[in-house]
């Protein structure tokens, strides 16, 4: 065997590792992608329906945001009310009172006057 046969025998050898290399590589790669499909499988089929819970839930907090602006409205009209009720009761209790109690000081001092007394205030 010369120089140049045992290069092409040692280069061949070399060759055959390499592919066999590549071919376990391949293997393993190949299982690895197996096994992640399996595992995007699985959390697909258990994200789906919590994303459809999530989905749910999330429209049921913006109705109740709704509901809560809605209630906030009301309540801001029944402040307002309160507001216009209290003043007009105000006006409505003492306009007549003042009223009443400025005749009561204007008959007090024509009582003083028909009686002869002073009429100067305290």
């Amino acid at each position: 065997m010369t120089a140049t046969d045992l290069l092409v025998v040692l280069g061949a050898m070399a060759l055959f590792g390499a592919v066999a290399m590549m071919t376990w590589a391949t293997g393993r790669l190949l299982a690895a992608a197996t096994r992640l499909e399996n595992a995007t499988g699985e959390f697909t089929a258990a994200a789906e329906p919590l994303v459809a819970e999530l989905a749910s839930s999330a429209e049921r907090a913006a109705n109740e945001v709704g509901r809560v602006e809605n209630l906030i409205d009301i309540s801001g009209e029944i402040a307002d009310r309160v507001d216009r009720t209290t003043g007009a009761t105000y006006r409505a209790i003492t306009r007549p009172a003042i009223k009443g109690a400025a005749i009561a000081e204007g008959t007090r001092r024509a009582a003083k006057r028909l009686s002869g007394r002073s009429t100067s205030t305290r």
